[in-house]
């Protein structure tokens, strides 16, 4: 946690930022107020393993309501080391920017962990073309897993799956919470045509809406002057964006690297897009390679506005002002029998 922190004190330093609109504080759910967003960044990395940036995912609390913005490895981890039981179990909403394992791979986790551990509402699922199917897969794979528990004492409520295949537009409004799905571009592209003529799908960005403020989630995707991103974070409190710097080198390792250029942004893009929108706050996370540094990141990106480069755990509350946190200790983190069997 201490190097945490002074890694993002070095971030707010660096930009100038410290002291001013985004202090650092120790952060939790607790202390929300009512017309704020926060973001917990659960996962900063990519398909690339590392032990200090889990695949992509970030929790979302607004208005009483907490959602996740994709389910990487180690998303359930997160939520544990952040808020414990209660947090694991608090989740039944879940939305998805694209199908790739490194986006999906722990919503398996969190929907059956949550519901074993306490969670008596069903898990829901909103993500692209193809997510309906995902999830009916999932829960064939696991039938064998629920019925066991259930048998042993776990109650059937909470073990539900509901999933549904969103288009672009406003696909979620509850008590003030609105979610935008927008069309992003992160299809492969072969030579000769715009999108792959032999692959299916789509993928995803969101932007989220409440009391005011707005986050953008721009997905995976190559940042492109006609980009569906620009119109919609024009303004925006927090546009959180994907990130890749290219190897250097022409070295058969450094051309392996790059192949995935073609369906990813570097900062040069990046920065282009921050520039013509202007949001309050610029956040590059979904960070490849994972080992690169805030410095190695900022250097690389050409622009003038505050801009942070996102850590696991870290937290931004919206309101106001943007504060820069990190994730509280805030949840039980001893089970008891009782929380599976009084349910």
């Amino acid at each position: 946690m201490k190097k945490l922190t002074a890694t993002i004190c070095a971030f707010c330093i660096s930009l100038g930022l410290q002291g001013q609109t985004l202090p650092i504080n120790e952060t939790t759910s607790d202390t929300l107020s009512n017309d704020s967003i926060k973001l917990t960044f659960l996962g900063t990395g990519a398909p690339r393993p590392s032990l200090t940036r889990y695949g992509p995912s970030i929790l979302v609390e607004a208005g009483g309501q907490k959602l996740l913005v994709d389910a990487g490895p180690g998303m359930r981890e997160r939520l544990f080391e952040a808020g414990g039981f209660e947090l694991l179990t608090d989740i039944n909403l879940i939305i998805l920017t694209h199908l790739h394992f490194d986006h999906t791979i722990s919503v398996p986790g969190l929907w059956l962990s949550g519901w074993l551990f306490g969670r008596k509402s069903p898990m829901t699922i909103y993500g692209p073309v193809g997510t309906e199917s995902m999830m009916g897969h999932f829960e064939s794979a696991y039938a064998w897993d629920i019925r066991y528990r259930e048998i042993v004492g776990v109650h059937e409520r909470g073990s539900e799956l509901n999933a549904f295949d969103i288009e672009p537009g406003v696909f979620y409004e509850q008590d003030g919470l609105k979610i935008t799905a927008i069309s992003v571009e992160h299809m492969p592209v072969i030579k000769g045509y715009s999108l792959s003529p032999v692959l299916e799908g789509s993928t995803l960005g969101f932007r989220i809406d409440y009391n005011d403020r707005s986050v953008i989630f721009s997905g995976d995707t190559r940042t492109t002057s006609s980009s569906n991103l620009i119109e919609h974070s024009m303004g925006v409190d927090v546009l959180i964006h994907e990130v890749q710097v290219p190897a250097p080198g022409n070295s058969p390792e450094a051309q392996l690297a790059n192949v995935s250029l073609s369906v990813h942004s570097t900062p040069e893009q990046v920065a282009a897009l921050f520039r013509n929108t202007r949001p309050r706050l610029g956040v590059y996370s979904h960070i490849i390679p994972p080992e690169l540094t805030s410095e190695q990141i900022t250097e690389a990106t050409d622009y003038d506005g505050p801009m942070l480069v996102a850590e696991d755990l870290m937290t931004l509350t919206i309101g106001d002002e943007i504060t820069v946190g990190i994730a509280g200790d805030s949840g039980t983190n001893i089970f008891t029998e009782a929380d599976v069997v009084d349910q």
